[in-house]
């Protein structure tokens, strides 16, 4: 559960998008004399019918979408990366165990993966694996920082495309994209492969993490993001995300290039969509968390989707390894249906103030975080604190004005 903060690049919306091309394609081929006479659409209908059939489950906890970091490794050396100082080469899983694991999550219902790292493309057999992904049925999104694109891969993602490239481009001039990837000549590259992809008509989302270096420049990149991409018809070209968290290891060095909460509303006024889309949120009231103040975790976000690091671990959060289960040696069932839901029964065991506090559900802090910057699940991360106090003020402002 996050801080109330509503960006208009949302998961859900895209995913709703998602949905919707899927029931398009399944009435046209239910409905198309076509399909009859030729093989080619006969197996299309096979496997959508398939992705359909996983879609309408009703079961409350299914593993609809999975996260695949296939490694820590980066051409990049970004000041907020959260996995470096994780990376292990030796320890990552080979093509054979991915493509194992990728036939048990196939039989298991799943639907959508994000194929992510690190950077994803630094491995040779990238494109192995992701053909082997599409051909299983998977809607694939991908997670890059577009530096490593070959003529190759463009080439057969223009014959079998992801459902969405997301490229992070966390800065507009070569000064500021390059003093967060700390490597030169980055910018040109990014820029470039970007132009070609979209070029291509592929399709490209690109992306923002907000920090102290690029903080002038978000509503800029989003400007240039729909020059060149175009706004979209109701499927939106450009994400930022305002947090920076430490990393996996526990090592607070990314926090330093976070933003205040004044910093982040100067941020949002860059853009008069993410301004308006900000404000309206401010009207809502705090959600309903569902869960007794008693309950350390208070998120359920597990119940449909499922974490797997370079390494074999099936997680239910990318920043805890509580849980969770070596893939390698462990039933996905087991891991997702048995250890994942142990979580349910973890309780507060000190007097933290986080148990009690009314804000809670407009804070960013979970159990997860809170032990990458702490050391201790349960304590309150001053940072978050300061952002829910200064959020649920300026909600009790719209509120007086209405």
């Amino acid at each position: 559960m996050g801080q109330q903060d509503p960006k208009p690049f949302c998961f859900l919306k895209i995913w709703g998008f998602a949905v919707l091309d899927l029931v398009r394609n399944i009435f046209y081929l239910l409905n198309a004399d076509s399909h009859k006479s030729n093989p080619n659409l006969r197996m299309r209908k096979s496997k959508l019918v398939h992705l359909y059939n996983r879609l309408i489950n009703k079961k409350d906890q299914y593993p609809l979408s999975g996260q695949i970091e296939f490694t820590y490794r980066c051409n990049l050396n970004c000041v907020h990366c959260y996995c470096k100082g994780s990376e292990d080469r030796d320890r990552e899983l080979a093509t054979q165990e991915w493509k194992k694991i990728l036939d048990k999550i196939q039989k298991e219902g799943c639907l959508w993966l994000t194929f992510t790292g690190g950077e994803p493309l630094v491995r040779e057999d990238f494109l192995e694996i992701y053909a082997y992904a599409k051909n299983k049925g998977f809607m694939v999104t991908l997670f890059t920082n577009g530096q490593l694109f070959t003529k190759k891969i463009i080439d057969y993602f223009q014959k079998s495309p992801p459902y969405s490239i997301e490229i992070t481009l966390n800065g507009i001039t070569k000064a500021t994209y390059e003093s967060i990837t700390r490597v030169k000549g980055s910018f040109k590259k990014a820029i470039c492969v970007i132009k070609n992809l979209a070029e291509k008509n592929l399709p490209l989302i690109l992306k923002s993490n907000c920090l102290r270096q690029n903080k002038d420049e978000i509503g800029k990149i989003k400007a240039f993001t729909e020059k060149l991409l175009g706004k979209g018809n109701g499927r939106y070209k450009f994400k930022y995300d305002p947090m920076i968290y430490p990393r996996l290891n526990r090592d607070k060095a990314p926090c330093n290039y976070r933003l205040t909460f004044k910093e982040l509303c100067s941020l949002k006024k860059q853009d008069a969509d993410i301004w308006q889309e900000y404000q309206r949120g401010l009207h809502g009231d705090f959600p309903d968390l569902k869960r007794d103040k008693e309950f350390l975790y208070r998120c359920n976000t597990w119940m449909n989707n499922f974490f797997i690091n370079p390494y074999g671990r099936l997680k239910f959060c990318a920043f805890s390894d509580k849980f969770s289960v070596d893939f390698k040696k462990q039933p996905f069932k087991e891991g997702f249906y048995k250890v994942f839901p142990q979580l349910l029964n973890e309780r507060f065991k000190t007097n933290s103030k986080c148990k009690n506090c009314s804000l809670m559900p407009i804070c960013y802090h979970c159990p997860a975080r809170a032990y990458l910057e702490t050391g201790d699940e349960e304590a309150p991360v001053e940072y978050y604190c300061d952002l829910a106090k200064e959020t649920a003020k300026r909600m009790r402002e719209q509120k007086g004005k209405n």
